[in-house]
């Protein structure tokens, strides 16, 4: 190789267009060109030539300030296409978790009838379903973390179907219906946060919103036909078997989809995708389009690939030399206290904020799922299925949400690395700097202020869901036109996400080594915080009345999101520094 100019200095690696560069492979709504982020000084460069040519960055410097370009195939060897793949699966297979809900509540005063219990019972299992939907998760996404993604991922979604099955096949035993609902929740709730885990295993901090933010969009646009379909049951039908049948049927095709096209990914097991088809046991962490493939014979599949096909080609023939791979991250040992860990998050300094404001933004959302329905049927008198419709803005609000979230997260850790002139900003560099694997993503952040880059700008998104909370009580009282509140509720659904979008995110950003764990811990809070808004809506309503409801409830939820979001920003990174001190000097 020729010498490098005095303008730009090339640290040897390898593509297919330039034999020295290895651009990162681009994520779903993401620009296919190379990160540039400024570096504070040149001495800071890695010049570590031991690791393989996916972990070299190029340096180029100029009169002005130096600034360092780098790839992130270091972080994952996931191609593009299999990358884009993922995140939509995931999106459909978490659905699981959101339509089971809104497809429930217009299908309540049927169920009253059928199983011939008052609607205070028929109640009492949205209760116990929100329970489970918080506790399931603490269980679960703890052993994802430590067993692997793919087996709990596809043991939830059996457990699901089961339940479905059972509750289709129920028509009069109400102890019935509250177990199996019990048992949908136990399946269905967990699958969200083994899928932040999945993202957190692929995409790097630098580029974790361009996945986060389609996959719950496509999964908030197909949860938006749940309250259509469950309204629609209700009102043409004298059964609801049909509403659980269709469960079913999604739930087999999640099984087979996720059975064939999701591989192991954690990083506890398959590193960086390096080690993906030395994963075993096999027959857990393979793919079944990768078994199926492997019983072909050779001679008649000379080109067969497995799991590899997920990753870029120029990685496929090393895949077997571990000396051109980053060993892979120290697997937790399992033990009893691994399945309380989301609600040790809760306790830290820093987590908390965090986990009050992804609690405190959904409980938006929540909380007018269930006023909707007694608000367009006692006062605009609409039917099941009018009132499933009424749903669709708010849905549609959330969806759009989404992709606005995934987009601004990007774009303010961008600006904000530039800002603070921070070179070694992605993970996958960290990982491709240093040799000692005893250092922790969680570490290397510590330096970076990644509360300030995920919370830029956001005071005006918490103002302008403050002012939409309180008028929609006053226009409700006032009797408005109902396109006024379908409006405003998409509006409110959006902002919501956006700042619930957002605060996920940060929250798997300073706790990498247990992403699914630390998504289950905002599970916890976020339930229990919209379990208790749906317990007093009613007998606040009837005191207050509707407008100074909606008046308080925007204070108390505006208050908590401005102080915990100026709290995090303030101190985050502070006391991230000290929990993970006192970790270090624990021996964890």
């Amino acid at each position: 190789m020729t010498a490098p100019s005095a303008q730009q200095t090339r640290v040897p690696g390898g593509s297919e267009t330039d034999p020295d560069i290895i651009s990162p492979a681009p994520l779903p709504g993401s620009s296919p060109e190379t990160h540039v982020y400024p570096a504070p000084d040149s001495s800071t460069a890695p010049q570590d030539q031991s690791h393989p040519p996916s972990s070299n960055p190029v340096l180029t410097t100029n009169d002005n300030s130096p600034s360092l370009t780098y790839s992130s195939a270091q972080y994952s060897l996931f191609t593009h296409v299999s990358r884009i793949q993922l995140t939509y699966i995931l999106g459909i297979i978490i659905t699981l978790s959101t339509l089971t809900t809104s497809i429930y509540f217009p299908l309540i005063p049927l169920l009253s009838q059928t199983f011939r219990v008052p609607i205070q019972s028929i109640n009492l299992t949205v209760t116990l379903y929100a329970i489970c939907q918080a506790l399931s998760p603490v269980i679960f996404a703890s052993l994802a973390d430590s067993l692997g993604r793919r087996p709990i991922l596809l043991f939830l979604i059996l457990i699901y179907s089961l339940a479905s099955a059972g509750l289709s096949l129920n028509q009069s035993f109400y102890p019935l219906l509250l177990f199996l609902r019990a048992l949908q929740s136990v399946g269905g709730s967990p699958t969200l946060s083994i899928a932040f885990g999945i993202v957190a295993d692929l995409a790097d901090v630098s580029e974790r919103g361009a996945m986060l933010g389609p996959m719950q969009s496509t999964c908030n646009g197909i949860s938006a036909f749940g309250p259509v379909v469950g309204g629609a049951v209700a009102l043409t039908t004298s059964g609801h078997r049909w509403v659980f049948l269709a469960l079913l049927i999604v739930a087999i095709f999640c099984f087979v989809l996720a059975g064939f096209t999701i591989p192991e990914t954690s990083r506890h097991i398959v590193g960086n995708g390096s080690l993906i088809t030395s994963a075993t046991p096999r027959f857990l962490y393979r793919t079944w389009r990768s078994l199926l493939v492997s019983l072909i014979p050779s001679s008649s599949n000379k080109k067969r690939e497995g799991d590899e096909i997920f990753l870029k080609p120029m990685f496929r023939p090393q895949l077997q030399t571990q000396a051109q791979s980053p060993p892979p991250q120290k697997r937790p040992p399992f033990r009893p206290r691994t399945l309380v860990s989301p609600l040790l998050i809760i306790f830290h300094r820093d987590s908390f904020p965090i986990l009050w404001t992804v609690a405190s933004s959904y409980c938006v959302h929540y909380t007018y799922q269930v006023a909707i329905p007694v608000i367009f049927s006692e006062i605009y008198h609409y039917n099941e299925l009018q009132i499933g419709l009424s749903f669709l803005p708010g849905l549609a609000g959330m969806t759009i949400g989404g992709f606005i979230a995934g987009k601004l997260v990007d774009w303010n850790f961008a600006k904000v690395a530039r800002r603070h002139n921070q070179a070694a900003l992605s993970l996958d560099q960290h990982e491709g700097k240093n040799n000692d694997t005893s250092s922790s993503p969680a570490e290397f952040l510590c330096e970076f202020p990644i509360e300030q880059a995920r919370y830029k700008n956001y005071t005006p998104i918490i103002l302008l869901l403050i002012s939409l909370i309180a008028s929609y009580g006053w226009a409700v009282q006032s009797r408005v036109h109902p396109a006024v509140l379908l409006v405003m509720q998409f509006f409110i659904c959006c902002c919501s996400t956006i700042l619930s979008h957002t605060a996920s995110a940060l929250l798997v950003d300073i706790f990498p080594d247990s992403s699914s764990t630390a998504y289950a811990s905002g599970q916890v809070m976020r339930c229990s915080l919209s379990a208790a808004s749906a317990a007093v809506i009613e007998p606040l309503v009837d005191k207050l009345g509707r407008g100074w409801y909606f008046t308080a409830f925007a204070i108390f939820t505006g208050t908590g999101l401005m102080g915990m979001v100026y709290t995090s920003k303030r101190k985050g990174m502070e006391w991230r520094r000290r929990r993970l001190a006192r970790a270090a000097a624990a021996g964890r």
